[in-house]
């Protein structure tokens, strides 16, 4: 038996919208609406949609996504969940809340299920452009592997040191931080995370280290390998690395979460986590 198609609102066609709405354009299950007025795209909204997408300016994301929330519509709502803490908050209470952190589904990391990190390096790397200007580079870009973090470090952050600079912008466009992470058996984990967008080029690199192997990660290529050194060769391997579209994937499992009352990977409360923690650094850059 053939289900009928879910009726979704797509708010927003800017630079992330744009990707939204090409990608769910080729899907059969669904109806589509997208509604933009500063892109010159107004409509009247289903009365009763089954889901909506907001892919707004973060600024508007709890003037868009809570009126929803509270009459019971999911909601994917894009990375970084709100402008702030108090907001990011109030929209982490609804269950029914998902939040866009597409990383989560880069297939690189379904390649490295099973490592227990005690040195992570990270380079997120990007072009300077007029989006996102109205956040800065933590709730830009640094927030992605801030939302990571839990899955391959998890434990009590003990100490944060950060510098960032305002380049492009009267926001930090550049930031570094390190982080020193309890690790079990009384042993700290290090964090080193440097985020740029105002660099010539787009890098985003992983590098993980733990007892005997060091793993290196290519989010923006998809590749991955791993050097096996407790055996003194240093030879390096390269990983299989299923193809798969991370927005794609991400549509298909909120999709499901939808229609099956699925669990989505990343609800409300794990990136407000990530916004939490973008604050503490946030803090140390003053």
């Amino acid at each position: 038996m053939t289900e009928e198609p879910l009726r979704g609102i797509l708010y927003g066609h800017g630079h992330m919208g744009r990707y939204h709405a090409a990608k769910l354009a080729m899907r059969p299950d669904i109806e589509l609406m997208v509604i933009d007025p500063n892109a010159g795209m107004s409509a009247v909204p289903f009365p009763n949609p089954d889901f909506a997408i907001v892919a707004t300016p973060t600024t508007t994301h709890a003037k868009v996504a809570q009126p929803l929330l509270a009459n019971g519509v999911p909601c994917l709502v894009e990375k970084p969940l709100a402008r702030t803490l108090e907001e990011a908050q109030e929209l982490a209470q609804y269950q029914h809340l998902s939040v866009g952190h597409i990383e989560r589904f880069n297939p690189v990391f379904e390649a490295v299920n099973e490592v227990h990190s005690e040195y992570i390096e990270i380079e997120r790397l990007s072009p300077f452009s007029d989006r996102s200007t109205d956040v800065d580079v933590l709730d830009d870009l640094m927030i992605h592997d801030l939302d990571l973090l839990a899955r391959f470090m998890p434990g009590k952050l003990l100490d944060v040191r950060a510098k960032g600079v305002g380049v492009m912008s009267n926001k930090p466009d550049i930031v570094h931080a390190r982080l020193e992470i309890e690790l079990p058996g009384e042993r700290t984990g290090v964090v080193n995370l440097t985020a740029s967008r105002v660099s010539p080029k787009s890098v985003r690199t992983w590098r993980l280290v733990e007892a005997g192997r060091y793993w290196s990660l290519d989010l923006l290529n998809q590749k991955a390998k791993v050097v096996d050194w407790a055996n003194k060769t240093m030879n390096s391997q390269n990983i299989d690395v299923p193809t798969k579209d991370a927005l794609t994937a991400e549509h298909t499992a909120f999709l499901q979460s939808v229609r099956y009352r699925t669990p989505f990977p990343c609800t409300g409360t794990e990136a407000l986590k990530a916004l939490q923690l973008a604050e503490r650094i946030r803090a140390c850059l003053h």
